[in-house]
């Protein structure tokens, strides 16, 4: 059959023709293909190789157009080397992807592992608190840094949803807080001191950028936090710049304190705003100062005339009342002392307790007592010095409390003296009636008389009165001193009154 010359057969019949050798056993023996040109035949020729038929005919391999001629199998050994090559190729191919295969299927198994901020919100969406600590726990492993507010949100969360098992006590939440927050500071610094180069300190030092890399803030310094202003800061501060800057000294005038009327004493506001924290313009700092001292409390701040400067209420009355007290007490230890030596600084004593208002009202009582107790003797003097310096001292203070009393209740004194005025009986009855001697008939006449003032005022309750008026016996018939008003009689609140109208 090779021999029939199959290049002159048409086109069709060279299409059909290896359907009719396939239907005549041609390929039991080595189903021969067909390629285009192998005879060198002309266009459309076909020729004969091992291999499979291919369409549409291609360029001849070998001969010109219109030559005849037969060879089987003419390519035949190139094309099995290219086949073979092929093969080799694909077979290395399939082995290169059976050996990377088993290793590809474990990734693929292998689950991706979750961020630990979508662990946390899982755990927190699911009402898992162990979801949650493990992915706290993951974030620590992996250096995921969880912002502040975050680390407290998860902190306030466990504290409501502990883990199973244990009940929200301190301690338990004390462990959530420390798990989820950050290490302090000082274990850090710790950790990188032990984490240091181990050529000890001299080995982690390092030069300077010198003037490079440095930054400022916009007003050239850290923000300073805004001062809490209240009525008892400024209070505070005023008292402490009062009595270390007494009236007339340097510190004052370095300080700008103005002096004013009866003892009255004015830091000027910008300073004292200044010594409590503020900062800003003066104007501004004055402003703020002033709306504190104005929407205080009555009695607890007064103003200068050009309201430049702040005092306290009670400072002209508290000093002068602790200097006229000084003055007495040391007055009734004089061995020359005579009672009108000490009239002006009953006056001025009584004034002083009732100017310091409520807020010293505490203050003016416990001075009261511990400066004229008469049983409080100095223990090196004579028995007859002591004797007498605890009747002064008994007078003295029933002279004191007799001024208050009058001033207290007096037209100019304001609502909160009443007060003062009331605690009086409770206070200093004691010092003053107790263990009175009758033999003293001056002292229990002018104690009478003190009573019967104290009555016809209405100071105190009659239970106060009838009670002290127990203690001891008052004299009767006539009493000269009192009429003329010599001696103790001079410092009753009457002849008080009447010594300052002349």
């Amino acid at each position: 059959p090779i021999g029939l010359g199959w290049q002159a057969l048409p086109a069709r019949q060279a299409v059909a023709l290896p359907c009719l050798l396939a239907d005549s056993g041609w390929q039991r023996r080595s189903a021969p293909t067909m390629q285009p040109g192998c005879f060198g035949g002309g266009t459309g020729g076909f020729g004969m190789q091992s291999g499979m038929a291919t369409f549409p005919p291609q360029p001849p391999f070998m001969g010109g157009t219109g030559g005849g001629g037969c060879m089987q199998g003419g390519m035949a050994p190139q094309m099995q080397q290219m086949q073979m090559s092929q093969q080799a190729r694909l077979q290395q191919m399939q082995q290169q992807q059976q050996t990377q295969q088993p290793q590809v299927q474990p990734t693929q198994q292998t689950p991706q592992q979750q961020s630990p901020l979508l662990q946390i919100r899982a755990g927190i969406e699911a009402g898992k608190p162990l979801d949650v600590l493990e992915g706290v726990r993951m974030a620590d492993e992996q250096g995921v840094v969880l912002a502040p507010n975050v680390r407290e949100m998860i902190t306030q969360w466990l504290s409501v949803n502990p883990p199973p098992g244990e009940r929200p006590t301190a301690s338990s939440n004390k462990e959530a807080g420390v798990m989820a927050s950050p290490p302090p500071m000082a274990e850090q610094q710790r950790a990188e001191t032990k984490a240091g180069p181990a050529g000890g300190d001299d080995a982690a030092v390092r030069p300077g950028d010198g003037s490079k890399n440095w930054s400022s803030t916009s007003g050239g310094a850290a923000p300073q936090p805004a001062a809490t202003l209240s009525p008892e800061v400024l209070r505070t501060a005023l008292l402490r710049f009062l009595e270390g800057a007494p009236a007339g000294s340097d510190a004052a005038a370095g300080l700008g304190i103005m002096e004013g009327d009866a003892g009255a004493r004015f830091l000027p506001l910008p300073f004292l705003g200044r010594a409590v924290g503020l900062s800003g313009q003066d104007f501004e700092v004055a402003q703020a100062v002033w709306h504190v001292v104005t929407e205080a409390p009555k009695g607890i701040f007064t103003l200068s005339d050009d309201a430049r400067g702040a005092g306290l209420v009670e400072w002209a009355g508290w000093e002068e009342f602790q200097s006229a007290l000084s003055v007495v007490a040391r007055g009734t230890r004089d061995p020359a002392f005579e009672p009108r030596s000490i009239q002006g600084a009953i006056a001025a004593g009584a004034r002083g307790a009732v100017r310091a208002g409520y807020v010293r009202q505490a203050d003016v009582l416990k001075n009261l007592k511990d400066s004229l107790n008469p049983q409080d003797m100095p223990e090196d003097a004579a028995p007859a010095l002591r004797s007498a310096i605890s009747r002064r001292t008994r007078l003295a203070l029933a002279c004191l409390v007799d001024a208050i009393a009058s001033f207290g209740l007096g037209p100019e004194a304001g609502p909160d003296s009443m007060g003062l005025v009331g605690q009086l009986p409770r206070s200093l009855f004691g010092l003053i009636f107790d263990k009175m001697d009758d033999r003293d008939r001056g002292a229990c006449a002018f104690l009478g008389e003190i009573l019967q003032s104290w009555d016809r005022r209405r100071c105190f309750s009659k239970r106060w009165l009838q009670d002290a008026a127990s203690k001891f016996s008052m004299p009767k018939g006539t009493n000269p001193e009192r009429d003329e008003g010599r001696g103790w009689y001079a410092l009753t609140a009457e002849n008080l009154h009447k010594r300052s109208v002349d």
